[in-house]
């Protein structure tokens, strides 16, 4: 009985260690390891430097992008976009909630990783113009 108890005991505390180490934060300097929600960072592999560039002029409240209205990109990757508009306004893209404020005919840059996945809308707030989608996958 007295061994069965010793196993007992044994078993129970070999279960509570291995519960208690899943709290354990992550190493940060191990390995990168595969993200397991849409928005978490991804590592990008040694080499891998690729920029997507996205020009956009305004004139006249029309708006003209090069590469197009939907603009891909891979995940973990680097958006350059270069603003140029004709009056005064703002550039947002939004899901990465980042900004600049043009200056008529001065040249405004937004840089990203694109670390998010899905379909994000560009846009100018004041003209209320859509620009662009930048579409991350």
């Amino acid at each position: 009985m007295h061994i069965l108890r010793k196993l007992a005991i044994s078993a129970l505390t070999g279960v509570f260690l291995s519960l208690t180490a899943c709290g354990e934060p992550a190493d940060e300097t191990g390995p990168a390891t595969t993200p397991t929600t849409p928005s978490a960072p991804v590592t990008e592999p040694a080499g891998k430097q690729h920029v997507t560039n996205v020009t956009v002029n305004v004139s006249a409240g029309k708006a003209s992008v090069q590469p197009g209205t939907r603009v891909r990109a891979e995940r973990g990757t680097t958006v350059k976009i270069t603003v140029t508009s004709d009056a005064a306004d703002e550039f947002h893209l939004h899901g990465y909630d980042e900004s600049a404020r043009l200056e008529p005919g001065r040249p405004a840059v937004v840089q990203i990783r694109a670390d998010r996945a899905g379909v994000f809308e560009a846009e100018l707030h004041g003209a209320h113009l859509r620009l662009f989608e930048l579409q991350v996958g």
